[in-house]
């Protein structure tokens, strides 16, 4: 049974379900002494259909689970196993090519049949089948093999509809978002990867042991959620009795008794003691005490006063990536893909200094979705971005501009073939270092596109008026550029983003 149970490739969060499932109740069995250790793939092989969890009880009830199965009882486990259950209890009419079928339990019979047909178990050179002899290891070795190479042949698959597929994660809660449509816990790992997790009424919480409510979520707190797809939490367990410090480091006293020395965040000079068994971790990666820096950032965890967990983030961090998304609203975020796949999201201001193409003369206007991105931290707050303008899709001459609710433009390529594209709402125009809108535009400029789906996104243009009303929020002044960023609110109730050039003509009104 056992070795059935591993038949299957299943995924460790829907095990982890199973076992909860029917663990419990297995635990009650009779005669279990010294093997709790089958528990865990008894309670698979019920949920395969191998075996039910009543016939499980009486096995360790009767001792019969410790005695050496006999060849008719593997025939009838494996061909639950194999998922071919209801082919056997539907066989009506077939014919065993065994000198011994006599000798085999009448309720066996269609078992063994198809394991003939599908060549699993095919009998000795004497055409006997030998159904009330033990099984030896090494023929149900054999018999697995077979097993296993028929279900993967036939793309054989369990379904575990009750079961939801989730993913653990594991860290500590960084902020809590409550609100009446969704609430949201902020999860960072001992990897220094940030996950947001959503909460809803079905959410099952527990602190310390015990069932609680989102209101008693709390930042700091180590938690253990399982997600779904959808990244909503089908479990949370919360875990309080740890202490938190965080602060900057001053030393680190590496030799027995280690101790390390931090400013928390009041300032004031700490040391504490270091667990023999501390886990380090340094900007997200394993390490050792000795590779911690001064002035770096640090989180400490206790237990009755001694650290067990270290998790420092150097002073200055680079992140090399692609920006994923820019969010306008105040104050103004950018989301990132690192090299490594990661998401990272870091707050704009207004001292984070801003190149472009490695162009000091830059601003954070041309910072685009799509752009490749070095972004610089300082204790992971924003202080440089460097972008590198994605590079254009496709070149050539601006044949027709069609100016209209939706504005189309048309563009000949190196070999003269015309293509026609949709412009979108917020598409970025440059020229040079200076952004521009669509009514810049000439017939015969050169230009470089990017487009998301039929739609141009971004445009770069070889030369520069305008006339149209907007109405909404500034989001980012250029003073140098003497260009206005804003979110237009559209006749639909939609916002858009508009860049404004501001002229010497330009003529601003205070309407406060």
């Amino acid at each position: 049974l056992v070795m059935m149970s591993r038949l299957y490739k299943i995924d460790d969060d829907i095990t982890d379900e199973i076992i909860d499932e029917y663990k419990p109740s297995l635990k009650k069995a009779e005669n279990l002494l010294g093997y709790d250790w089958s528990l865990d793939y008894l309670a698979v092989a019920i949920e395969l259909g191998i075996v039910s969890e009543q016939a499980v009880k009486d096995m360790f009830a009767k001792k019969t689970i410790f005695t050496d199965a006999k060849r008719e009882e593997v025939a009838v486990l494996l061909i639950n196993a194999m998922g071919l259950n209801e082919d056997a209890k539907s066989l009506k009419v077939y014919k065993l090519p065994f000198n011994d079928v006599d000798d085999i339990t009448a309720s066996a019979r269609p078992y063994i049949y198809l394991m003939y047909e599908k060549e699993i178990m095919l009998g000795d050179n004497e055409k006997n089948i030998n159904p009330k002899n033990k099984i030896t290891r090494a023929e149900i070795s054999t018999l697995l093999d077979k097993a296993y190479d028929y279900i993967d042949d036939n793309n054989i698959a369990p379904e575990f509809d009750k079961y939801e597929p989730t993913t653990t994660v594991k860290g500590m809660i960084t902020d809590v978002s409550t609100g009446k449509a969704e609430s949201y816990i902020y999860v960072k790992s001992d990897k220094e990867v940030e996950t947001i997790i959503k909460i809803d009424d079905d959410t099952e919480i527990t602190v310390n042991g015990r069932v609680r409510e989102l209101s008693d979520l709390k930042k700091d707190m180590l938690v253990t959620c399982k997600i779904n797809e959808e990244r909503l939490a089908v479990e949370i367990e919360a875990d309080s009795t740890k202490d938190v410090v965080r602060g900057i480091i001053t030393s680190v006293a590496y030799v027995s008794p280690a101790k390390i020395t931090i400013y928390d965040e009041d300032d004031d000079k700490i040391i504490f003691d270091i667990g023999k068994d501390v886990d380090v971790y340094h900007d997200g990666k394993s390490t050792e005490l000795k590779e911690l820096n001064k002035n770096d950032e640090v989180t400490l965890l206790l237990d009755d006063k001694v650290v067990y967990q270290i998790n420092s983030v150097s002073r200055i961090k680079h992140y090399d990536g692609a920006i994923t998304s820019i969010d306008y609203n105040y104050p103004i975020k950018v989301t990132m893909k690192t090299d490594e796949g990661v998401s990272k999201t870091f707050v704009f201001t207004g001292d984070v200094d801003v190149t472009r193409n490695d162009d000091d003369d830059s601003s954070f206007d041309q910072v685009r979705v799509g752009d490749e991105v070095t972004i610089t931290t300082e204790y992971d707050d924003m202080i440089s971005i460097n972008t590198i303008a994605k590079e254009a899709e496709m070149s050539g001459i601006i044949k027709e501009i069609l100016i209209a609710p939706q504005v189309k433009i048309k563009v000949a390529d190196e070999d003269g073939d015309v293509t026609q594209y949709s412009v979108s709402n917020n598409v970025i125009i440059t020229v040079g270092n200076k952004n521009v809108s669509i009514y810049d535009l000439r017939l015969g400029y050169n230009v470089k596109v990017n487009t998301a789906g039929d739609e141009i996104v971004t445009m770069e243009v070889s030369q520069i008026e305008t006339a149209k009303s907007f109405t909404g929020k500034i989001v980012f002044i250029n003073v140098d550029d003497k260009l206005i960023m804003m979110q237009n609110n559209t006749a639909t109730g939609k916002t858009e983003l508009i860049y404004l050039l501001v002229t010497n003509n330009t003529k601003i009104f205070d309407t406060s």
